[in-house]
């Protein structure tokens, strides 16, 4: 009977001391602030990249934004030379070395919106005012550098436009020479032609020309640096 009782003893004083024993305990400390920190590190190092991403492609923005400022020809032509410049850009060893590593991505081409008006339908403006201010070139980007698990804090990619942005720039644009010519000095010699003398007098710009009659095509317009 002691002797069996001696044992239960020695059993329950044996249990209580494997519960009260600490040791090790600093070891699951260290590795459980050990994983923390570096799921930390990983996101601000990822964040810190993309940032250093995102003003590259900014760059990449404003060059192309500023080629197709411009005036040209047409608009058309415009917009190839700002194509041009960003595939100039992006074909680049320095550019090609960051971008084909698949942890940032920008596209093919940069998107002009209207080629026209731009962006400004996307952007509330006062409609009595003619402003087309937001007229340029928008890269939409991804940094896929931003979705990864990471131990204790999860997953990243939480919605499908994670780590998406426009990157974008807004310099407006100088008038084709097309538009002028067609859009303003056309016009403009149109309503000349139609003048009146006096108050509902002649109209003596209609005999203008050697085309009796089409005196709108007796003229050759000519575009200088402007309208």
């Amino acid at each position: 009977m002691t002797h069996s009782g001696g044992n239960k003893l020695k059993s329950a004083t044996s249990a209580m001391s494997i519960v009260s024993n600490s040791r090790g305990i600093l070891t699951l400390d260290f590795i459980f602030a050990l994983m923390l920190g570096m799921g930390f590190t990983i996101v601000f190092f990822a964040i810190t990249l993309t940032l250093s991403y995102v003003e590259v492609a900014q760059y990449l923005s404003f060059s192309v934004a500023r080629t197709a400022y411009a005036a040209h020809e047409t608009r058309s032509l415009q917009i190839s030379l700002g194509n041009e410049k960003y595939n100039q850009l992006r074909n680049r060893p320095i550019f090609k070395a960051i971008f084909n590593k698949g942890w940032f991505t920008i596209p093919q081409q940069p998107a002009f919106g209207n080629p026209l008006t731009g962006f400004n339908a996307e952007y509330q403006t006062d409609p009595n005012e003619d402003s087309e201010n937001f007229i340029g070139a928008r890269l939409t980007v991804r940094a896929r550098i931003l979705e990864f698990n990471s131990p204790f804090l999860g997953s990243t990619t939480t919605q499908p436009e994670t780590g998406t942005a426009n990157v974008q720039t807004f310099l407006g644009r100088e008038v084709s020479t097309q538009e002028c010519r067609e859009n303003f000095n056309r016009q403009r010699w149109t309503y000349i032609i139609t003048l009146r003398v006096g108050n509902g007098g002649a109209t003596p710009y209609q005999a203008v020309g050697n085309q009796p009659g089409a005196p709108a095509q007796a003229v050759a317009l000519i575009t200088d640096n402007g309208c």
